[in-house]
């Protein structure tokens, strides 16, 4: 949805009806609505006719809605509260997260409703967003929640604000709306499971992050959410209901049937076990045995819960309607969801509340999508059958009818995505795609190349060819997303068009610039480079975007080739572009570039400054455009690595590292997937570090990404090298080419290899293979081609590496000058891991240079104590007494403690074993460790009794 029709979309805030106790009609994810309520809404909505309020001015319904007003509660008889359940969801203190899980037809957003209903007794404004296919866009679901919020807002009410129409939501914007809201609030993300992709994951896990402490949120899915949603749990806690416990209990289940006063107990129990408590199926036999359809046993013995059950009983169901309802249901199931107006433009008849109050009456499996009841929906599983019984019994001409008057109405009332869908199974590709080519730039924009890719599969090439927009942006799409046979496909088809057109310069210039994110994705950077600089001629400054990105372009080729100057001239000209036309993306790829250049020439920090700045701005100002800062997050989160703040490198990976793995070039999601192998590795946690570089290989073999597997190969060579299993590490380094092995030559290097693959992770194994005189060898080769090309991040690395082969040969003197030279560098761009992460032998080396043998820079020792302390070995001082150090020194030492951290310290002098503490913490034992790890190395401590010394020694404990 484009910002235009995202501020059409939005019906105007007022309060949402009571919720009430929930109906029986309800256990299927139904809530229910009285007659008089909706045909109270119909007279404010008006008729189909006379483009109705809020149907035509606004096309879909505010999200959320204070709970204000009350109403009566339905019949006590045909309620099923679950005590049982929100008992759980209720408990003191408040869970701050909620997470629902069933298949269809558990009662999840029962469930959800009726503990929204006890909250809002206590006081507490409710919000609630149902998600669809659409809302997987992080941009539409930004837009959702802060429409939802800001409908909480009394004051912002008073004040007849309205939401923002002069662009799309942030993360910010929400996150201000949330702390505006005075009462407490529970917000609650239904059908989850629908807008599931790793774009709309990461924002939704920044969401979570960073919620207020007075928000509760409620996540109502069929799948159990994402690792990193599972981690987020961790922090502050949670109640999961899963679909085990969502079953009705026998109990609840002869309460169900109470109104069957001829039903013989035996009877209820038969129906029970059949379908295992599960409610939607226990709907169906309500409903069947309302209309005289007695239970048949023979029908479905032995079958248990089944896709089959559900079909008989629907059938059952459906066939015993009048035929008049049958035929109204068929028809209002084509739309995935229902409006009063829209059912009016289906029937043209001025009853569109009327009929589905009849069908809300009969207890169809009609659903609200929003609070205040101004769309609904099937039941999908009901719908799913109407659908087929529609497409059985309608001719195919006359389905595509309905979908044509569908999409007309759609596209009348500014909702031009389900237009699109209409046209599109109507037949109708041509007014598709001239509806599309007014918002796909747009869709460009927020980076919701999940929806351009389906909309671009289901056009033929002819219809996508019409609009050179349209060829652009699925180029676009299925280039970042991978699909290279088709981007390469689509390229041919419109180059063949345009040169029998006889195409201007301005018009080939825009087709290579749609071909410079497929070059970008496919790792081609030398071919980028040169069709950067051929494009850069054929557009101007006028051009904007498309301009900018020839200096991206041509920027990564130069730092491909170590020209870092001339990387960073272009990346400052596409800078102003990129800016004037709020192109996050392009952006956030020229800071990443210029990072890029920093951190080749040894400025770590510098870099780390510019992507934290460059980053924070992205969240500031992305409207779902959270893949922009995915490729500044990888880079980032590489740097924060190197200079030891771990859990912070671990923090970014987790928001943006499927987002990087789904649509971001070779060298990010190489440096993401090293990074975080890296950390686990460090941890003790082999299986996840495995499991990261597995997926590194998978990504590279699958869309044949050479540079992917030797990252990934090299890496895995070079964990097993440092573990001492050399023999497996020489079988990875056998997949390496020759020239990152022992046959290096001129070629491009890029931040994932620089350091490592490109010959580093050999040498390391000769050496520690005792076959030193070939490693000097090949580093010294390659030092004087570092220095050469002024890349001192790998002239580091390399002279490091020198000195321990030095080293092992016995050669003290040199070995200790080598390392002064690499401690230089290090010293002047901040690098820590680089060093640590060779092990014992770095470390030995290091003591042995700290230890009196003549004039040292005294940046140089101040940056070895740092090295060493970091490493758990205490300065010089410490070296010669053994001791912790000195009172001053130790306080310094417990003040560098975060507050979790001095609690933990606490717990292990209580005597908590590291399982004790994973439950007392609801983190896992790994958890547990690795705080445990961070604690001895900044106490400079190696076990437990050192802690609890320490911990009694400050008062920490008594």
């Amino acid at each position: 949805m484009t910002s235009s029709d995202s501020s059409k979309s939005r019906a105007t805030q007022k309060p949402a009806p009571h919720l009430g106790p929930l109906s029986v009609h309800e256990a299927h994810g139904e809530r229910e609505t009285s007659p008089a309520m909706i045909r109270k809404s119909a007279k404010t909505k008006g008729s189909a006719k006379k483009a109705p309020a809020p149907d035509a001015a606004a096309p879909l319904p505010a999200v959320a809605s204070s709970v204000t007003s009350t109403a009566s509660s339905p019949n006590a008889r045909s309620s099923i509260v679950r005590h049982r359940l929100l008992d759980r969801l209720g408990a003191d203190p408040r869970p701050r997260l909620i997470v629902v899980q069933g298949p269809a037809g558990y009662g999840k957003t029962s469930l959800l409703r009726q503990h929204c209903e006890r909250r809002a007794a206590l006081g507490e404004r409710i919000g609630w967003v149902r998600m669809d296919a659409q809302s997987g866009d992080a941009a539409h679901f930004l837009r959702l929640l802060c429409d939802a919020v800001e409908g909480l807002d009394t004051g912002a009410r008073k004040r007849g604000a309205t939401p923002s129409q002069e662009r799309p939501a942030t993360l910010q914007d929400l996150l201000r709306s949330l702390v505006r809201v005075r009462e407490p609030v529970v917000l609650v993300v239904d059908n989850f499971e629908t807008a599931a992709s790793a774009h709309f994951e990461a924002v939704f896990a920044q969401v979570v992050r960073g919620l207020p402490m007075s928000v509760q949120l409620c996540v109502g899915t069929r799948v159990l959410p994402t690792a990193r949603l599972a981690r987020l749990q961790i922090r502050d806690g949670t109640v999961v209901v899963a679909n085990e416990e969502l079953c009705f209990r026998p109990s609840e289940t002869i309460e169900f049937f109470r109104e069957f006063s001829s039903l013989r107990p035996e009877e209820v129990a038969e129906i029970h076990e059949r379908t295992d408590g599960w409610p939607a199926a226990l709907q169906a036999f309500r409903l069947c045995l309302r209309r005289g359809a007695r239970f048949r046993a023979e029908a479905y013995a032995g079958k248990g819960v089944t896709r089959e059950l559900i079909d008989f009983l629907a059938a059952e169901m459906f066939d015993n309607l009048a035929p008049a309802l049958g035929t109204l249901l068929l028809e209002l199931a084509i739309p995935e969801k229902l409006s009063p107006a829209l059912v009016e433009h289906i029937t043209g008849e001025p009853r569109g509340a009327e009929r589905l109050a009849e069908i809300e009456r009969a207890g169809l499996f009609l659903a609200q999508v929003d609070l205040e009841g101004n769309w609904l929906r099937f039941h999908n599983l009901f719908r799913q059958f109407l659908l087929v019984r529609a497409a059985a019994l309608f001719p195919a001409e006359d389905l595509r009818r309905r979908h044509r008057r569908i999409a007309e109405w759609y596209a009348d009332n500014g909702l031009r995505e389900e237009a699109i869908q209409h046209w599109l199974e109507a037949g109708e590709t041509d007014r598709a795609a001239n509806l599309l080519a007014g918002i796909v730039d747009a869709l460009v924009a927020q980076e919701r190349l999940g929806l351009i890719e389906t909309y671009a599969e289901k056009l033929p090439a002819t219809a996508l060819l019409g609009h050179d927009n349209l060829v652009h942006a699925a180029i676009i799409a299925y280039g970042f997303r991978r699909a290279f046979d088709k981007a390469d496909r689509l390229l041919q088809l419109h180059r063949e068009r345009l040169e029998k057109s006889g195409a201007g310069r301005a018009q080939i210039g825009l087709h290579n610039f749609s071909r410079l994110f497929v070059l970008a994705a496919q790792d081609r950077i030398e071919e980028l480079g040169a069709v950067g600089a051929e494009t850069a001629q054929q557009l101007d400054d006028r051009s904007g975007f498309p301009y900018a990105v020839t200096f991206n372009s041509r920027a990564m080729l130069c730092i491909g080739r170590g020209e870092c100057e001339e990387a960073r001239s272009l990346a400052m000209q596409a800078r102003p572009l990129h800016d004037r036309d709020h192109n996050l993306f392009g952006q956030a790829y020229q800071d990443a570039i210029y990072s890029m250049s920093l951190s080749v020439q040894g400025r770590i920090d510098d870099a780390v400054r510019g992507l934290t700045t460059a980053l924070k701005r992205t969240e500031e100002r992305a409207f779902g455009s959270v893949s922009a800062g995915s490729v500044a997050a990888a880079y980032l989160a590489s740097h924060l690595y190197e200079q030891n703040r771990l859990v912070e490198a671990e923090t970014l990976i987790g928001d943006y590292g499927q987002l990087v793995e789904q649509q971001a070039i070779v060298d990010a999601v190489a440096t993401m997937n090293i990074t975080r192998a890296r950390i686990a590795h460090l941890a003790g946690r082999r299986g996840e570090a495995e499991e990261a570089l597995e997926r590194t290989l998978y990504l590279g073999y699958r869309h044949s990404l050479e540079r992917l597997v030797i990252y990934a190969h090299a890496e895995l060579a070079r964990q097993a090298t440092l573990d001492g299993q050399l023999d497996q590490a020489e079988r990875w380094l056998r997949e390496l080419p020759a020239a990152f092995r022992d046959e290096p030559r001129e070629g491009l290097m890029f931040h994932a290899g620089e350091a490592e693959a490109c010959t580093v992770t050999y040498a390391r194994w000769l050496i520690r293979c005792d076959r030193q005189a070939e490693a000097r060898v090949l580093l010294g080769g390659e030092i004087r081609r570092a220095v050469a090309a002024r890349r001192r991040r790998r002239e580091m690395k390399l002279r490091l590496l020198n000195a321990m082969a030095f080293r092992s040969a016995d050669k003290a003197n040199l070995a200790g000058r080598a390392l002064l030279e690499a401690l230089e560098i290090g010293a002047a761009g901040g690098f820590v891991r680089s060093f640590l992460d060779e092990g014992a032998p770095a470390l030995a080396l290091m003591k042995q240079v700290r230890a009196p043998r003549g004039v040292q820079p005294d940046a140089v020792l101040a940056y070895l104590e740092k090295l060493l302390v970091a490493a758990g070995e205490g300065g010089e001082a410490d070296a010669k007494t053994g001791d912790a150090g000195g009172a001053g020194t130790a306080d310094r030492l417990i003040e560098s403690l975060t507050e979790r951290e001095r609690n933990l310290l606490r717990f292990v002098s209580a005597g908590l074993s590291n399982r004790d503490l994973a439950e007392r913490l609801s983190v896992s034992t790994n958890t547990v460790k690795w705080h445990l790890r961070n604690i001895f190395e900044k106490l400079r401590i190696k076990n437990r009794v050192q802690a609890i010394a320490l911990a009694r020694r400050f008062g920490l404990i008594e």
